[in-house]
Parts: structure tokens; sequence; C-alpha cells
């Protein structure tokens, strides 16, 4: 029973260190990343654009800043927000079959 229970204390301290490890890793990658420009610019008929290609010319109120090098959010992230979006459809799914059986009880 001891050797069972420090077996699964092992996995769970390894897994939550790979965790931890995921998240500080891509979450200090996320930075500024000066080689993607990010361009907004008005056209001629006034509609506003964003871009990652310089406007042409005739455009008006340019801005560039930096642009943000994709990352692939934390693995404990996406696990968080499988989490909750689970969640919300359980809770949906409840309230909707409470609804039939108060309107088949009336």
């Amino acid at each position: 029973m001891k050797k069972a229970l420090v077996v699964i204390l092992i996995i769970v301290l390894g897994f939550s260190g790979f965790l931890y490890y995921d998240w500080h890793t891509k979450t200090k990658k996320q930075t500024a990343e000066p080689s993607i420009p990010q361009y907004s610019w008005t056209d001629q008929d006034g509609a506003r654009h964003f871009t990652d290609t310089a406007p042409p010319e005739g455009a008006t109120n340019i801005k560039k800043t930096k642009g943000y090098q994709y990352i692939e959010p934390p693995l404990v992230i996406t696990l968080k927000n499988k989490t909750i979006e689970y969640y919300s459809r359980i809770k949906e799914k409840i309230s909707n079959s409470k609804k039939k059986k108060n309107k088949g009880k009336k």
C-alpha cells in the first residue's frame, strides 16, 4: 500500500513539475518580436486596416507597432479552458433537463 502511494505521489509531483515548467517557459517567451511589425492604417474610403505588411501609398493615420510572436498557450491554461467549457456544457444540460421535467409536471 505504501509503495502504491509513493508511486502515485511521484507521478503527481512529476506532472505538477512539468505543468509549472511548461507555464514558466511559455510565459517568458511571449515578448515583443521586433521582426514582426504590425501596421494599422486608414484607406481612402475611411476603413481601418490592421496588417503585417506596409500600407499602400495614399493610406492615412499610419501606426507601426511591434508585433508579438505567437506562442501556444501553456498546458495549464488549455486544461483550465477545457474544464470550464465542459463544466458549462454539463451545467447547461442539467438546467435543460430540469426545465423539461418541470414542463412535464405542469
